[in-house]
């Protein structure tokens, strides 16, 4: 019975034996190195007592591994099974595709970089600077100063009269020094047979521009104190010859009946309204802006009772009579260097002031509205500011065109 049982005790610590080392040899690759695999003790208790194998070391002789070696021949194909483990390896770089998606996330850098057009977008707001696309210089207007030179002087111990620029169209007229009273200029065109001009002036003893619109020849000129309406007493009276140099001139300058200098605010609105243009689009305008802005207010006033219009007057107070309608826009016309006369008559049995613009190419315009292609018609600001509606205004129109309508006495 003892020999029977260390038999037994023989043939468990045999089997504990190959089972060990069937483990060790599982744990090596095909090369007999070891692997990751971990150590593993095997506990053996004994089965006589307890029905489990004692515990035994981990050592044992070599006899006892030679004799169980051939079944750990037969487990070696295990070891396959640790290089399908090794296979897991490979799928380590398969994390670099996470690797490669973190590369995709570089083109939201790229759009970062692509929030700087947005800054040039802000230069786009630059043609808002250049909202003003018509920053147009104003037209430089064209001025003509009167000067009395003293080279052709004519007086008497009350009144003086300068001529030394007659040629031009114009003479200088004043008191020699400041009186009392109410002073009137006459001027006849003796030899044209026209009307005689009458004209205010000062009694301060400044200078009055009157005009010579009569052309070439012999001019008398009287200066009266006015000793009741209608009536004055001759203080100087004076013949001379005139030649006109330039027919022009005189419808270019500043006048009694049409005031204005460099500074003038009639003289700057004409430079800002017609900037570019030419004759005719300055004409236009410049008519467009007196009919659209000015109300009309009267037509009883002329120029024999001694009303003198005053362009930049009529520009403020946007109101006028005719008069005032038609010296506003010889100042403005004027200044643009379009010769302009201040023409006044009759429409009809009405006495009334209008313009004549002369227009290179067609010659003096009795007044100038518009070209329909057929003939130009009449410029009367004060009428065509008058119509009540387009109906109004074509009828106007009519009668504004037919010169039969119109009877000019005096041209300023």
């Amino acid at each position: 019975m003892k020999r029977d049982k260390s038999k037994n005790r023989i043939l468990s610590l045999l089997t504990a034996t190959s089972v060990l080392i069937s483990v060790l040899l599982c744990g090596c690759d095909n090369t007999g190195t070891p692997s990751s695999v971990p150590e593993v003790s095997v506990t053996v208790s004994d089965s006589s007592q307890s029905g489990t194998p004692p515990m035994t070391s981990d050592t044992y002789s070599d006899e006892e591994n030679s004799s169980h070696t051939p079944p750990p021949e037969t487990t070696t194909p295990p070891a396959t099974p640790s290089d399908t483990t090794t296979s897991p390896i490979t799928t380590t770089p398969q994390t670099t595709p996470p690797d490669t998606t973190t590369s995709a996330t570089i083109p939201p850098d790229t759009t970062t970089t692509a929030t700087t057009p947005p800054e040039t977008t802000t230069t786009t707001k630059k043609p808002e600077t250049t909202l003003p696309p018509k920053p147009v210089t104003p037209d430089e207007p064209y001025i003509i100063t009167p000067t009395a030179d003293g080279k052709t002087v004519y007086q008497n111990d009350y009144a003086l009269i300068d001529a030394s620029n007659s040629s031009k169209g114009y003479i200088m007229v004043k008191l020699k020094e400041a009186m009392d009273g109410n002073f009137k200029i006459t001027v006849t065109a003796v030899d044209s047979g026209a009307s005689k001009y009458t004209f205010s002036l000062k009694n301060n003893g400044s200078y009055d521009v009157i005009p010579l619109t009569e052309g070439s020849g012999t001019y008398k000129v009287s200066i009266l104190k006015q000793t009741s309406a209608n009536k004055g007493a001759v203080v100087y009276k004076e013949e001379f010859s005139v030649s006109i140099s330039d027919e022009f001139s005189v419808f270019l300058t500043p006048t009694q009946f049409c005031t204005y200098d460099r500074n003038s605010e009639c003289v700057k609105l004409a430079s800002t309204l017609t900037a570019g243009m030419s004759e005719l689009e300055k004409i236009e305008a410049i008519y467009e802006y007196v009919t659209d802005n000015i109300k009309y207010v009267s037509t009883a006033e002329n120029a024999a009772n001694g009303y003198i219009p005053y362009p930049d007057r009529t520009l403020s107070s946007k109101s006028g009579i005719c008069f005032d309608y038609a010296s506003l826009m010889a100042a403005m016309l004027r200044s643009q260097k379009l010769p302009t006369k201040v023409v006044v008559g009759y429409a009809g049995d009405i006495y009334h002031a209008w313009i004549s613009v002369y227009v290179k190419g067609s010659g003096w315009i009795d007044g100038i509205i518009s070209f329909d292609g057929y003939k130009w018609n009449r410029m009367d600001p004060t009428f065509a500011a008058s119509a009540r509606d387009d109906a109004d205004y074509r009828n106007l129109i009519d009668y504004i065109s037919n010169n039969k309508n119109y009877n000019a006495i005096y041209q300023y």
